[in-house]
């Protein structure tokens, strides 16, 4: 497995996704990431299910910290929806 920071994997993306092995990414040292490469065109239904609750289960805890309603959240999208619309 190859180890790079998040600016060698930001200015390197292009050559380092056509490795073949895995690229654990890291910040001052800690793990943020990984980039696993994947052959053929579909990835596996159980992998994007992981990949959805580990999203999910984020999500969730980041609301929670924040403190934030359904309500402001849907409120949120619509201001910026509005905004976009405008430009």
């Amino acid at each position: 497995m190859k180890t790079a920071t998040v600016r060698e994997f930001r200015d390197r993306a292009t050559a380092l996704m056509r490795e073949s092995e895995p690229i654990l990414v890291t910040r001052r040292g800690k793990i943020v990431g990984f980039y696993m490469p994947v052959s053929g065109a579909a990835v596996p239904l159980d992998i994007k299910r992981e990949i959805f609750y580990a999203l999910a289960g984020e999500i969730r805890n980041l609301i929670r910290r924040r403190g934030l309603t359904e309500g402001a959240l849907l409120g949120e999208f619509e201001a910026t929806r509005s905004a976009r619309r405008r430009r």
